[in-house]
This record gives structure tokens, C-alpha cells and sequence, in this order.
């Protein structure tokens, strides 16, 4: 888990190209019968954070939920005892960064003092996790404030290409200051439009850099786990996306660098109801 202060189709011929490069072999020209395949994913030269969805338009309202007690282990600390409740709005600011604002059940609790609030990939409603450690993303970096009606508004102080389309985190956690013991919660549900429509990606089998084995779930295909030396580029290729799709499904391989990268052994989500 990361810690406290803690994501198509084209021309045959230019993917046959890619492969050809890669193996070393020399290409022919194609026959006049060839025809495009589902395979054929055309290769971009931007780096693949500038080809991510940004899905945020400033002033917008994106998501909503109710931060509300949860069952806990028995906590000591008083602001288990007192724990900020209230409606959640998730909003955008002008300068199209995030904000969340809670409207808090006792206006006692406006100014918290004492706990910790992260925004997370972490699930609450039941459904089935990704695959890749939830990101966690701190609520209260700084000074909170209050507006005048009463919400409680708490930036979310990060720069991160996935944040076009933050849908990857799913909950608010609140817990002890410096504690991990989570005793409320919020479901975050999103109103941003879907990122890729219909986005369902297909296995076509083994490629060069692509050696990995896949895991279905229920007759879906679920996970892939990469092999050594596996890019990301041509696992994309693999099952008919194009890096972008692969890592809008998979934005925590964003979390330890600025280039997106695999890890041997480490699944990739397929499953955009997992994202």
C-alpha cells in the first residue's frame, strides 16, 4: 500500500512496421489482399502522460458522497469519538485542480483538527478491487477552509497526469492523525463522462515483449502479469489498445515516476470496471 502522502485501431502495415524494427528481421511490402487487423494499434511519439483524458472543466461539480462512520476496531483517540461527518461534493477550480467539500453534520467539526483525509483507490461499496496497490492522496496538506455557507473545502494538492480523469479513487478515508485506522468513509460516485466508451480490450496472443499470461474473472479478462523485458507499448498492442488506454486503466504506474512503468510479476488491470 502507498503510504499516507501518496488510467485504435490503425494501419496493419505501420504495426507489421513496429514488429518487423523490433525483431530485427526486414519487411516486405504488404500483399495487395492485406487488410487491417484488430491488432493494429498506431504508435505515438508523445510521451503518454500528454495523451491521457482530461476529462475536467473548471467550476464543474464531479462527484459526490456521504462521509459517514464505519464499523472499526475500538479507537482510543477522541476524534474517533467525534468524527467529521457530512455530504461530499467534489468540485473543480479554475485553474482545473480538485477540490473536496464537505458540508458537515455537526458544525462543531468544521475545522478539524486531529485527523487525516485522504482521497483513495481504495473500495468501500463492495466491489471488486484493482489489481495495483491503491493510491492514497492527502485531503488536508494545509490550513482548511470554510466558505461561507458552511462547506468545509480541502484542496487536493497534486499534479499528476491521471488527474484528467480522478475516477480511479473511489473513497475518503478518515482516520487518527499518523494512524491508518480508518473509522469513516465516504463513496465517492462520478459524474464525469466515460473516458473511452464501450473500451472492452481482447487477447491476441503472444507478442514480442508481450510474453505475459492473463487472468479472467467470471469470463472477463481481468489482469495481465508482465514477463521480463514486457513494454508497455507493445502489451497495449497485445490486447488492441493504445498506451494511453492501458495506463488510463492502470494510473497508479504513474505513483513512482513520471514515465509509466511495469513491474515483472506485478498485474495490470484490463478491466475497466476494476480501473
Amino acid at each position: 500500500m502507498i503510504g499516507g502522502v501518496t488510467a485504435r485501431v490503425a494501419a496493419a502495415a505501420v504495426a507489421a512496421c513496429v514488429v518487423g524494427l523490433m525483431s530485427g528481421c526486414a519487411l516486405l511490402a504488404p500483399p495487395n489482399h492485406s487488410t487491417p487487423t484488430s491488432r493494429a494499434v498506431k504508435q505515438d511519439t508523445a510521451p503518454v502522460a500528454q495523451r491521457l483524458p482530461n476529462l475536467l472543466v473548471a467550476g464543474q461539480t464531479i462527484g459526490s458522497g456521504q462521509l459517514r462512520v464505519i464499523d472499526h476496531e475500538p479507537i482510543g483517540d477522541p476524534v474517533a469519538e467525534h468524527p467529521l461527518t457530512g455530504a461530499v461534493r467534489i468540485v473543480v477550480r479554475a485553474d482545473r485542480g480538485i477540490e473536496v467539500r464537505i458540508r458537515p453534520d455537526d458544525p462543531a467539526t468544521s475545522v478539524p483538527t486531529g485527523i487525516d483525509l485522504m482521497m483513495t483507490g481504495k473500495r468501500h461499496d463492495g466491489l471488486p478491487e484493482n489489481i495495483q496497490d491503491p493510491s492514497y492522496f492527502p485531503l488536508i496538506p494545509g490550513a482548511p477552509s470554510v466558505d461561507p455557507d458552511g462547506e468545509l473545502v480541502l484542496p487536493l494538492l497534486v499534479d499528476k497526469a491521471s488527474f484528467g480523469d480522478p475516477t480511479f479513487l473511489h473513497s475518503i478515508e478518515e482516520s487518527p492523525a499518523g494512524d491508518a485506522r480508518v473509522f469513516a468513509a465516504a463513496v465517492i460516485t462520478w459524474t464525469l463522462p466515460p473516458a473511452f466508451p464501450g473500451l472492452k480490450p481482447v487477447d491476441h496472443g503472444v507478442m514480442t515483449y508481450a510474453h505475459g499470461r492473463t487472468i479472467t474473472d467470471g469470463g472477463v479478462l481481468a489482469y495481465y502479469i508482465p514477463n521480463p523485458y514486457d513494454t508497455i507499448y507493445m502489451v497495449s498492442r497485445r490486447f488492441g489498445l493504445t498506451e494511453a488506454q492501458l495506463v488510463w486503466l492502470n494510473p497508479e504506474l504513474f505513483m513512482y515516476s513520471a514515465q509509466p512503468q511495469l513491474t515483472i510479476g506485478v498485474g495490470v488491470n484490463l478491466d475497466p470496471a476494476r480501473r
